[in-house]
């Protein structure tokens, strides 16, 4: 387990969930503080619509039926803070007169205009730039609200709340990022003495299983070969590639740097590791198709790309049908080069592809006795293609299976660390 990777990802989430919370607190409040502005214009001017034109004083609004009262905190002052016009229409919905009265920034042409914008728009209430509007056909009335100062301070007040949400995401996330390496502290050692064990137990495994080879040569000599010589042969054998692979992958886990990086023939590594499984699919009556492009060249580790090529040309030939046919690939682009491995096969249509990198996993667990493998080798190629800085992936065909690497061509000769 990379731990600043995950430090990394906690951060990010951290980040991610205070950012939505505070944004969506910001789009309710804005929503909420609009449509409370709506419904006051609105009371508004359907008040002065229904009142002639014209808002009440505060003594003839006290006079007013209950459910007439619509505007709340109605005072002495709201006629005169309120800030209006009107444009009244005739049958045909012609604008024939206008009352600018209350209002300073438009006159009466300026009215007309608006009016007539509205009027074709055929809607009852709206705005017209910051001016709510209401369309009273029974009464003939256009009535125009002002409500930039209204609309200015929602902006205003949502600006300072948004920077103040901003800079809470911003010391949230500065201060998970400091208590993010103790959050994670617990499964850098858990991981630590788990990979510790594996390295120990591995050790010390190789000692009985050294004896045990010994004993059964021993037996085999004296007695002959039999079958249960032969068994206890074929699983010492399992068991020693086993400790093996599980000492390379913690190798790979333990360092976080790609060391002795050298211009690589990467068209004659895949076509000697090629080479090497001919026989093995010539017995599987397989046909091996080889569409690799010639002097392609590669920086990396020498030794961990031959491993890588081996691994997946191993895991083609182990899992291809009788018969079938298994393909390799290799093409140069100005970013990546990209490798393919390619065997036809039955597809589980209820695999889950995405993990047939984890240690130990497959997607049909009867196909150990058959093939022989650990399910260790695609972890091992995986942490090889991520210390190269490239990504690796199986895609299932109507046929069988691919797996695509794809390597970075930005990776420098000589010593380069690589990031967590």
């Amino acid at each position: 387990m990379n731990m600043k990777k995950l430090r990394v990802k906690i951060v990010l989430g951290v980040f991610l969930s205070a950012t939505v919370v505070f944004l969506l607190t910001i789009i309710v409040f804005g929503l909420s503080t609009q449509m409370q502005l709506d419904h006051r214009s609105d009371s508004a001017t359907e008040l002065i619509s229904t009142n002639g034109g014209k808002l009440p004083m505060f003594s003839e609004y006290k006079d007013l039926k209950k459910d007439e009262q619509r505007i709340t905190s109605y005072d002495e002052e709201s006629p005169y803070r309120m800030r209006y016009f009107i444009a009244k229409t005739n049958d045909e919905n012609d604008v024939v007169e206008t009352d600018v009265e209350h209002i300073a920034a438009v006159d009466a042409v300026e009215a007309i205009d608006m009016a007539e914008d509205v009027l074709a728009k055929d809607q009852s209430t709206g705005y017209f730039d910051h001016y709510r509007f209401r369309v009273d056909k029974d009464n003939k009335m256009v009535v125009f609200l002002d409500c930039s100062n209204e609309l200015y301070s929602i902006r205003m007040l949502l600006l300072f709340i948004s920077l103040i949400s901003l800079a809470f995401v911003v010391m949230i996330t500065v201060v998970f990022s400091f208590l993010s390496k103790m959050i994670v502290k617990p499964f850098a050692e858990n991981a630590k003495l788990q990979k510790q064990f594996v390295t120990d137990a591995s050790h010390e495994l190789k000692t009985p299983i050294a004896i045990i080879s010994a004993n059964a040569e021993v037996l085999a000599y004296k007695d002959g070969e039999n079958e249960w010589i032969n068994n206890i042969t074929a699983q010492v054998t399992r068991i020693s590639e086993l400790v093996n692979e599980l000492l390379t992958l913690n190798r790979l886990e333990e360092v976080d740097t790609v060391t002795d990086i050298e211009t690589l023939d990467l068209s004659g590594i895949m076509i000697k590791t090629a080479d090497s499984f001919e026989e093995v699919l010539k017995n599987k009556n397989c046909t091996f198709e080889k569409d690799v492009k010639e002097g392609v060249s590669f920086n990396g580790n020498h030794a961990q790309i031959e491993r890588l090529v081996s691994v997946l040309t191993e895991n083609a030939s182990k899992y291809v049908s009788d018969g079938g046919v298994v393909r390799i690939g290799l093409t140069v682009g100005q970013r990546y080069t990209t490798m393919t491995f390619y065997n036809t096969c039955e597809i589980d249509p209820q695999a889950d592809f995405t993990h047939l990198f984890d240690r130990f996993y497959r997607t049909d667990a009867s196909r150990t006795s058959k093939t022989g493998g650990h399910g260790i080798g695609l972890s091992i190629a995986k942490r090889i293609v991520d210390l190269h800085n490239g990504t690796i992936s199986a895609i299932p065909q109507n046929d069988g299976l691919l797996f695509q690497v794809r390597l970075s061509n930005k990776l420098k000769k000589g010593k380069r660390k690589q990031s967590k």
